[in-house]
């Protein structure tokens, strides 16, 4: 049976708007900010930098799983409108990261995953970068001793697995719980 024009024109259509449609999705996937790791989820927190003054607000990186998808993002901490959090940048990442450190410029972050750091600079692209430049520990995180544990519970804080200090003046602090919440506390005493 021989193809009509018409028929040859329309398989022709459908085959280019196959291919472009194609083509398209490609691009779109291939320009969607996305990073690859492995699947278990905990709630990762960073101090990039501390309010040195009252007036000063400290910006922290929060990695977090919102609505499945891996969300790491820059917020600024607002000290004089109740510690609401401003996000500044965020990436969302294929995967999940198992750490987060600083970077001895403090402009970027470090993430491991899949067996790798990945540098992202402060726009929170992945960069090309020195892996002598990652800080071994991250900055800014306390020693949870038994005395701060102690007045975290008496300020109502349960479960406290790490503390990070907001404030140069160790006026303000971000507790992080078992539950992989957190809390902002004021003046804690050691």
């Amino acid at each position: 049976m021989k193809e009509s024009r018409k028929e040859r024109n329309n398989r022709m259509v459908l085959i280019f708007l196959c291919i472009s449609v194609t083509v398209f999705a490609f691009l779109y996937v291939k320009n969607d900010k996305v990073i690859d790791s492995k699947d278990t989820y905990t709630p990762l927190y960073l101090v990039l930098e501390q309010g040195t003054s009252i007036n000063e607000n400290p910006k922290v990186a929060l990695y977090k799983e919102t609505n499945q998808e891996h969300v790491l993002a820059i917020y600024e901490v607002d000290v004089s409108n109740g510690h609401k959090f401003t996000a500044l940048q965020a990436v969302t990442l294929k995967g999940i990261p198992e750490k987060l450190t600083n970077d001895e410029s403090k402009r970027g972050i470090w993430v491991y995953m899949s067996n790798d750091w990945i540098y992202l600079d402060e726009s929170l692209e992945a960069a090309e970068k020195d892996e002598a430049s990652k800080i071994k520990d991250p900055l800014f995180r306390d020693e949870l001793t038994r005395v701060k544990v102690e007045e975290l519970h008496r300020q109502g804080v349960q479960e406290p697995i790490a503390i990070h200090s907001l404030a140069a003046d160790q006026s303000l602090w971000l507790v992080v719980q078992k539950s992989g919440s957190f809390s902002i506390v004021e003046n804690l005493q050691d």
